[in-house]
């Protein structure tokens, strides 16, 4: 820093934790101390907008940042000039000075004609750069400036502290810049040559008349406008729409909670959700992206409401591709959820914490739960990946398992020509992945026709899955090994011939499986991937540890567990005995989990508590098509999701955003003369 300074402002926020001091700001504020000589270091709130506001003992804020001669809480504006005026008169006031209510309209504008703004946008370039948050909604682009036309909100919710400074009992209330001091705000920042404009009202439509007044400033001079904030959907016009769409890169809405029990009596918001349904639809209409926030982990909030909260989310997302922001309750210093939660034993981190990682709220969902159901919602909304094309070549196969899900279809072949013209299509719609599944794929005239054209197509990663017997013969090995695959399956279901063949219903297919995983070994190139399906059944899952033995020993390091599905021949009584089937696949994952990648797939979240990330749900199948031998197209998890089912349990499970519950098994059929 250079002088000399008649003073230095530092802002203090909630996100620097106090009164705690915080470490960077410390140093930000020693650093000053120095370069200023005698000149006073004042911190202050430096009002943002939005909920942030916190209550902190001036005394304890000051204790902890001794280099400060003063601390402005609040709306600074209104007692910055009597701080300096006193501390020109040699008077240093200490605790802290609080501003609020002030009339907006005797305040002074923004004095942007004393900044460098060019190295404020370089600046914040830098910024924007560094932190490389693509997903971000709102742009800090070109010339982007700060504006707030209102302060305060007129509504009670439970997470908030706007309206700082506010008396006990008082009625929150809204101040608004009259229409022709907003237009002359915005025309001041279009002078000083903003493209766009952050509004940081807490919430800009509370009246619909300035919203109103906002909207035709920035429609006369041009601006782009973002609401990082948020709107109220319930205030929001149909007519508002289209003319946002021109004006914001994203649209917010906050219902905090997608249960109307918990938007009424626990956040207090008195919102009606079906406004939200309405805003979701009217944007996807007109192509305005839209995001919503919901809040969980609310007292009084069940697990069965979170999870509805959840699939409130989730379901917007799914019809109206709203984008969902879910986020914990923070108990901030100040709000009516801080006066609710039960006393903390230790200060809240309001830094990486704040409203991203559980808290202790006094709701009946602890915070080790929570941060369950968010992995799991996480798991839902996460991009699901690149396209993949799951194609059966045929249903032919020189094995006869008893749980085949093929079932009872014809054995025969795909149609060549149609199953290359059904790579095209998937190519053409973005599909980057392909698998190649049957029945049996190498029993399969054309399946090198079909790896060649795929990957002259571009196919990035192609998949066989094979039961290996083929692969018995070195020179057949060898083929399949070169034919341009990235992976290959092969499914192997006993650590020895009595187990597997007893299963794949042919006595020699064990030696030959086996003989052919090692030829694949030897003959693999480098890059491509072997791996080893097991479907997991009562016939086997107690020789699963010595299973993943022999995979290990026969050079392979990929083991995928299959629980059976309700497809093909698959019957209950093949089932085993669930919590069995678990200790016997948990034993697995702890003798062999450092050296095989292991996951387990067509098994409910619940399955290995622990252990969950090794579960594949079935919702990472979204991108995933898969062509029948028919030519039937289907998207692999709704088909998958319709065979499943939700048992009671299922409704406070916190895994339940992400898995789509048990499959129920058929009972076998009754032998024909049993009639």
């Amino acid at each position: 820093a250079r002088g000399p300074f008649d003073a230095a402002f530092v802002a203090l926020t909630p996100f620097h934790r106090p009164p705690a001091r915080d470490p960077l700001l410390g140093e930000v504020c020693a650093g000053l101390r120095g370069a200023l000589g005698g000149a006073p270091l004042v911190l202050a709130d430096c009002h943002q907008g939005g909920q942030h506001a916190l209550a902190a003992e001036g005394d304890a804020v000051l204790a902890s940042y001794p280099e400060a001669d003063a601390w402005l809480r609040h709306e600074t504006e209104a007692t910055a000039p009597a701080l300096l005026d006193a501390l020109a008169r040699g008077v240093r006031p200490r605790g802290a000075l609080d501003g609020a209510d002030a009339d907006l309209a005797a305040l002074p504008p923004p004095a942007w004609d004393e900044v460098d703004l060019d190295a404020r946008d370089r600046f914040q370039r830098d910024v924007v750069e560094a932190v490389r948050r693509p997903e971000w909604p709102f742009p800090l682009d070109r010339r982007t400036l700060p504006a707030v036309t209102s302060r305060g909100c007129p509504f009670d919710c439970v997470h908030c502290t706007s309206n700082p400074g506010r008396r006990p009992g008082a009625p929150k209330l809204q101040r608004r810049l009259p229409p022709a001091r907003v237009a002359a705000l915005l025309e001041a920042l279009a002078g000083h040559g903003a493209t766009r404009v952050w509004l940081l009202d807490e919430l800009a439509n509370a009246s619909a008349a300035h919203l109103e007044a906002v909207l035709a400033a920035a429609e006369r001079l041009g601006l782009r406008l973002e609401l990082p904030n948020g709107l109220r959907a319930d205030l929001l016009r149909d007519d508002q729409l289209p003319r946002l769409r021109a004006r914001v890169t994203t649209l917010s809405v906050s219902p905090e909670s997608g249960v109307q029990r918990v938007v009424d009596e626990v956040v207090g918001k008195r919102l009606d959700l079906a406004s939200v349904e309405r805003v979701a639809a009217g944007c996807a209409a007109i192509g305005l992206p839209l995001l919503v926030h919901y809040l969980v982990g609310l007292p009084g909030e069940t697990p069965e409401e979170v999870n509805a909260t959840l699939a409130h989310a989730s379901a917007l997302e799914e019809r109206h591709g709203a984008r969902p922001a879910v986020q914990v309750a923070t108990p901030l210093p100040g709000s009516r959820l801080a006066r609710l939660a039960p006393a903390a034993g230790a200060p809240l981190d309001f830094g990486p914490r704040f409203q991203a990682r559980a808290e202790a709220t006094g709701g009946d969902v602890p915070a080790d739960p929570l941060a369950r159901f968010l992995w799991a919602f996480e798991r839902r909304v996460r991009p699901g990946g690149p396209r993949k094309l799951v194609l059966n070549v045929t249903y032919r196969c020189n094995n006869h398992c008893a749980f085949c899900a093929v079932g009872n279809r014809p054995r025969v072949d795909g149609d060549l020509a149609r199953q290359l013209a059904a790579l095209e299509r998937a190519r053409g719609d973005g599909a980057t992945l392909l698998d190649l599944d049957g029945g049996e794929p190498t029993l399969h005239a054309g399946l090198f026709e079909v790896v060649a054209r795929a990957r002259a197509l571009g196919f990035e990663r192609i998949a066989v899955t094979t039961n290996g017997r083929r692969c018995a013969y070195a020179p057949y090995a060898r083929r399949l090994a070169g034919a341009g695959l990235d992976v290959v399956l092969v499914s192997l279901h006993g650590p020895d011939a009595a187990t597997h063949g007893a299963l794949a219903g042919v006595p020699d297919a064990f030696d030959q499986t086996v003989a052919g995983i090692r030829n694949l070994v030897a003959a693999a190139p480098p890059g491509l991937e072997l791996g080893v399906n097991a479907t997991v059944v009562r016939g086997n899952a107690d020789r699963l540890p010595a299973l993943a033995a022999l995979v290990h020993a026969l050079g392979v390091r990929r083991l995928a567990l299959q629980l059976l599905t309700p497809f093909g021949r698959a019957t209950r009584d093949q089932a085993p005995d669930p919590a069995a089937a678990a200790d016997a696949v948990r034993r697995v994952v702890d003798a062999w989990g450092s050296r095989l990648r292991i996951a387990i797939v067509n098994a409910p979240l619940c399955f290995l508590p622990g252990l969950e990330p090794l579960v594949a749900p079935d919702l990472a199948k979204r991108q995933r098509h898969m062509v029948f031998v028919n030519d039937e197209e289907v998207n692999l998890a709704a088909y998958l999701a319709a065979r499943r089912v939700r048992r009671p349990e299922c409704a406070p499970c916190p895994f339940a955003a992400c898995c789509a519950g048990f499959y129920e098994l058929p009972d076998a059929p009754e032998p024909p003369w049993t009639a």
